[in-house]
């Protein structure tokens, strides 16, 4: 790939040239998130966009019915080479494709296989499978019929069958790239996901505009934790498959990921649009919807998902979810109770419906559902807060911290477990421990005072705001010293004296943690650092504290473009773009992006 020296679009324009002084807004007119310029930056260049950092791979998914990915039934290889010659202009491509075609014809095998076909799209396996047994009897060279009968045994869940199947397909032709399609979708389901990306890669090299495999590619990948790679195939599958449900569907997967969930929610839409009978994305975007807290509008979703397959569990279970966050209690328990007589012992349900018991003051009922779960999910974090939550109702204040520090052991970077912590110190009488709790449940999931209130059973708000105004009282007092720190380290930083403006501005968060300028001029001290990972880090979370803070989306993007994740890299300057439409240095970077992703996709197809 051809490197690009970015000075002149992503450096100078960037904001990450910019400290921000902390000003007072009540005495001067609104003021620019530009500040004064360090160009310290200037030297920077952008990675090796081909080799995006691999997250941590996640959890396999083997359950066919519930994967988005499926096999290619008679998607002809010949069809798509004749096309992809035709696109260079090789005529004769058509007379060959038309002699392949009558060779198949020829073959002994035909009949069956066509009949065998038939069967197949009418989802009669078994009788699919006795016609290709025939057709290989009768043709033991026909490749077409190992591919298909292969397929079928994947939906059947033998692998091995299907993995051997598709082996000799392959060995017959080895420029069949359907049968590296299928194979993948074996690999994938068998639980061997590097097996399956490495046949999609096959697939695509045989045939570079193949945008089903791009699309599986790019499931398979998020799967297995490759999030940026996955939104990357699955962008152009996007583009190539404009009504592909399952594109749009797994996409909308890909930003629930990263907790995108307005994108994750239109692409939920888009593939309902196409496809409104997968039950599966409704309740996909049910759960969206209910993150973006469109809490009618996650019920609608969810109905419909139960509507359309009203004998899964998870669904039912997922509206209870709903309702309680709604505060909709004996509603959620008829559903937690009707999921867990479809399926008994989930423990999910069983930790809800614990947890919705506890809020009704059902304190016996609650625990031996709470402590079921536990045994079930000794390591979940909201199993142990839940059980924390029904000890603090019962008003059991050292149990509740116990299972509360338990939580945290379970997830260090659980938010709520923070704050509940906080409520009982408070109760409690400390003001520090409480205050301490507060401050990471701040760093940790930045949010307005109003919006923690609701973190709780909904008759105890008022109570639970009362605590945080105290809580966000404290705060302010040490709202001026915590400024003057952070400035502190601005003019260290001018000086480059980057550990000492960090350390600053450490002292000025641990204080104040509110503050989205110092979170931003410390991403700035590690991007220069080159210590991008904690660069994004900050800047992310100067986002989530202000949500309009056009430097922070700029100096994101670039750091993004510097590890090669093109994808998030262009949403942070679609997001510049769209709260400055005239930044010229936005579009300028977003086109230079957008030019990359087309050179590596190029260079993919050769």
């Amino acid at each position: 790939m051809r490197f690009i020296h970015l000075v002149s679009f992503f450096v100078v324009p960037l904001a990450a040239l910019c400290l921000s002084t902390p000003t007072d807004a009540s005495a001067q007119a609104p003021r620019s998130r530009l500040g004064q310029a360090l160009r310290g930056d200037d030297d920077l260049d952008p990675l090796d966009s081909s080799k995006p950092a691999k997250a941590e791979k996640g959890k396999d998914e083997k359950d066919a019915s519930k994967s988005r990915l499926r096999g290619s039934l008679r998607a002809s290889d010949k069809e798509k080479l004749k096309q992809e010659k035709d696109a260079a202009g090789k005529k004769e491509s058509a007379g060959a494709g038309k002699e392949a075609e009558n060779e198949e014809d020829r073959s002994a095998a035909a009949p069956f296989y066509k009949k065998a076909i038939e069967a197949m799209e009418n989802a009669k396996l078994d009788e699919a499978t006795a016609l290709l047994d025939k057709a290989i009897q009768a043709d033991p060279q026909f490749a077409p019929a190992y591919c298909d009968r292969g397929l079928i045994f994947t939906q059947k869940e033998q692998y091995e069958k299907a993995i051997s199947d598709l082996n000799k397909a392959i060995q017959l032709e080895p420029s069949g790239g359907r049968s590296y399609f299928n194979r993948g979708f074996a690999y994938y389901l068998k639980g061997e996901m590097d097996k399956a990306v490495a046949d999609y890669d096959m697939a695509i090299r045989l045939f570079p505009d193949y945008a089903e495999a791009y699309r599986d590619r790019g499931y398979v990948k998020l799967q297995r934790g490759d999030i940026a790679s996955a939104l990357g195939d699955l962008n152009y599958a996007v583009q190539m498959l404009p009504k592909d449900a399952a594109a749009f569907a797994s996409r909308g997967q890909a930003y629930a990921r990263i907790s995108d969930w307005e994108r994750a929610s239109a692409d939920y839409t888009s593939a309902i649009e196409i496809e409104g009978d997968d039950p599966e994305t409704w309740c996909d975007r049910s759960f969206a919807r209910l993150m973006l807290k469109d809490y009618e509008g996650a019920v609608v979703d969810v109905n419909q998902a139960i509507k359309l397959d009203p004998q899964d569990a998870t669904f039912v279970y997922t509206r209870g979810y709903i309702l309680l966050r709604k505060g909709e209690l004996d509603k959620a328990l008829n559903d937690f109770n009707q999921a867990l007589k479809m399926q008994p012992g989930y423990p999910v349900a069983l930790r809800e419906r614990g947890y919705a018991l506890a809020m009704k003051n059902e304190y016996e009922l609650a625990m031996k559902d709470l402590e079921q779960a536990l045994k079930d999910l000794p390591d979940d974090q909201e199993a142990w807060l839940e059980r924390g939550y029904a000890y603090y109702l019962h008003g059991e204040l050292d149990a509740a911290l116990a299972d509360y520090d338990k939580s945290s052991k379970a997830d260090p970077l659980f938010p709520e477990a923070y704050f509940q912590r906080a409520m009982v110190f408070l109760d409690k009488g400390d003001m520090s421990k409480a205050l301490a709790n507060y401050k990471e449940t701040i760093r940790l999931a930045p949010s307005s005072p109003a919006d923690y209130a609701n973190w709780g059973r909904a008759a105890d708000k008022e109570k639970r705001l009362k605590s945080v105004t105290a809580l966000e009282a404290e705060l302010e007092k040490a709202k001026e010293a915590a400024k003057k720190l952070s400035q502190e380290g601005i003019e260290l930083h001018k000086k480059d004296e980057l550990d000492k403006a960090i350390a600053k501005y450490d002292e000025s968060l641990k204080m104040y943690p509110r503050d989205a300028e110092t979170y931003y001029n410390r991403g700035l001290a590690y991007r220069k650092k080159e210590d991008p990972d904690q660069a994004l880090i900050d800047y992310t979370q100067a986002i989530k504290l202000d949500g309009k803070y056009l430097p922070a989306y700029m100096n994101r993007g670039y750091v993004y473009y510097k590890n090669g994740d093109l994808n998030r890299a262009l949403a942070d300057f679609e997001k510049a773009l769209a709260l400055d439409p005239k930044n010229e240095k936005a579009q300028q970077s977003k086109e230079i992006i957008l030019g990359v992703i087309r050179e590596s996709r190029q260079k993919e197809k050769q």
